[in-house]
């Protein structure tokens, strides 16, 4: 499946992890930039078009939570999914309260990944105006 047009940002702070995150999406066909850091990912969503989010939750200085925060104040149709190793019922229930498109826990599936990256843009799409 071809899906050039779209970009994604990754967000994670884990190198290894972005890598592998940035080849499992390209694979897929997504134009993909990636940001260490919540901080570094704000300063290019200012600055550059992108058409959905990965981000880690725990980072340091800003993370997931906070950068959704953020994303949903300046740009609050760009579909988020945070990642994380730590699964707890209030992250998850606040990252939903916020608009996260996706909440999913590691180990990481990437078939479950690549099937909310899939279902976020289907949905953004789906209810974008013409």
């Amino acid at each position: 499946m071809e899906h050039s047009g779209e970009h994604l940002l990754i967000v994670e702070d884990e190198p290894e992890m972005r890598d592998l995150l940035r080849k499992v999406l390209e694979k897929e066909g997504y134009r993909i930039s990636v940001a260490g850091d919540g901080r570094e990912a704000s300063g290019r969503i200012a600055r550059e078009d992108f058409d959905l989010i990965v981000t880690d939750m725990l980072m340091p200085s800003v993370g997931g939570i906070e950068l959704l925060e953020v994303i949903q104040h300046s740009h609050p149709a760009l579909p988020v999914i945070i990642v994380t190793a730590f699964g707890d019922w209030d992250s998850y229930s606040r990252a939903l309260a916020l608009g996260a498109a996706a909440f999913i826990s590691k180990p990481l599936r990437m078939s479950e990944l690549t099937a909310a990256v899939h279902a976020a843009l289907a949905k953004r799409g789906a209810t974008a105006s013409p």
